[in-house]
């Protein structure tokens, strides 16, 4: 929840701070930061949001509204399981796909080159051995 500050203490700081901030060495910036547990984003990323901005309970309808001169909204979340698994498994499969990938490769080789990779021996004309039996 940003800080509430009320009227009179909101104008006693002004006037205060008023050479600062007319010179750019202060400024009247409030951040507010959400943390939405367990958002994670589907197979379609969330393109849009919307952010709804209520008056306080005290004021009557119209009047009690924050006044903001710039906004911006940063979106941070967590990744769909696949994804995630990928993310931190990454230098891993980046090992095991380049040796899957070698493998491939020289099996490849060795079955369609082989004659240029492992060259036959030629068979030497021998005679044929004499037996113990035969005299």
């Amino acid at each position: 929840m940003l800080r509430f500050r009320s009227e009179p203490i909101r104008l006693v700081q002004t006037f205060l701070k008023m050479v600062p901030l007319v010179t750019g060495y202060v400024s009247e910036i409030q951040t507010l930061s959400l943390k939405l547990k367990g958002f994670a984003e589907k197979d379609i990323p969330t393109a849009c949001l919307k952010v709804m901005i209520e008056q306080r309970a005290e004021f009557r309808p119209g009047a009690g509204i924050p006044e903001l001169y710039d906004a911006s909204l940063s979106l941070e979340s967590d990744l769909p399981f696949f994804k995630k698994v990928i993310w931190k498994w990454r230098k891993t499969l980046y090992v095991w796909i380049s040796m899957s990938l070698f493998v491939m490769e020289l099996l490849f080789a060795l079955v369609c080159c082989r004659p240029l990779v492992i060259p036959r021996t030629r068979s030497r004309d021998r005679p044929p051995s004499n037996s113990p039996g035969s005299g």
